[in-house]
């Protein structure tokens, strides 16, 4: 059975109140509600890559999670969830996008919702060159974490790379709301001034959208440069976004990704 995202939302909110009122005061809790796997894919990439997802899902309390796809460059309020039964503590999906969701030969971002406290892990690899798979394991991001508008410098969104011509730099942004959201990044060197050349775009996101702007860096005038800062903002809009960097090796296709952080709430 599949229900409209925001009446599910509601329905969970309540029984996720209960879970974190139940957990001692001075306690973190291990896990959350709420998250989004930033990118999931089952389709061709640069250089003769070929991209895959696998999931799994930890729970020591959850018995049920709703899993919508949401494709990317599209507006998607009006995806199903699909439910999933939690019946012991972890759960694998392999190759998620194609085998759960339907969905071969696209690319977009899971938003999760559980009712109880999960942790998802996501793989996504891609057959080597000469062999064997590349690949890289990414968290699930909670929600708490997005960057939301008019959150100013603090709040927005940081990552960190290094410039060389033996990889390309990708950037993922997520919509984690029903509203559309423009998005401005910014390319600074290490000291904090505007790198030299195309250093500067924006990225509009419909509802609940994924996007991921390939190869970010080489509009930039230099060939190599060490400790550029990539941020990301909401400017305009009522969405808050969640982003993550991806540099490939461009002869392996193995792959280093990184969330992007915040200084302040």
């Amino acid at each position: 059975m599949t229900t409209p995202r925001t009446l599910r939302r509601s329905i969970l909110a309540l029984a996720g109140a209960a879970v974190l009122a139940a957990l001692p005061a001075a306690a973190a809790p291990a896990g959350h509600l709420e998250g989004y796997v930033l990118a999931a894919a089952h389709l061709p990439g640069f250089s003769g890559s070929y991209w895959t997802t696998d999931l799994w899902i930890y729970t020591e309390s959850a018995t049920t999670i709703n899993l919508w796809y949401n494709r990317s460059g599209q507006d998607n309020s009006s995806v199903q969830s699909v439910v999933i039964p939690l019946t012991q503590p972890v759960t694998f999906l392999p190759d998620v996008v194609a085998n759960t969701f339907h969905a071969a030969g696209t690319k977009g971002s899971v938003h999760y919702l559980a009712n109880g406290l999960v942790e998802v892990v996501a793989k996504t690899w891609t057959p080597g060159p000469t062999g064997g798979t590349f690949g890289q394991v990414a968290d699930g991001m909670p929600v708490s974490l997005a960057s939301t508008p008019g959150a100013g410098p603090d709040g927005s969104l940081r990552m960190l790379v290094n410039q060389a011509t033996t990889s390309r730099v990708n950037l993922g942004l997520v919509n984690v709301t029903g509203s559309p959201a423009t998005v401005s990044v910014e390319i600074d060197t290490a000291d904090g001034q505007p790198a030299p050349g195309a250093s500067t775009f924006t990225v509009n996101l419909q509802p609940y959208d994924m996007q991921e702007k390939d190869k970010i860096l080489a509009g930039l005038s230099t060939a190599a440069s060490q400790g550029l800062i990539v941020r990301a903002s909401v400017s305009s809009g009522n969405g808050a976004i969640l982003a993550y960097l991806s540099e490939v090796d461009n002869t392996t296709n193995a792959p280093a990704t990184q969330e992007g952080f915040r200084f302040g709430y």
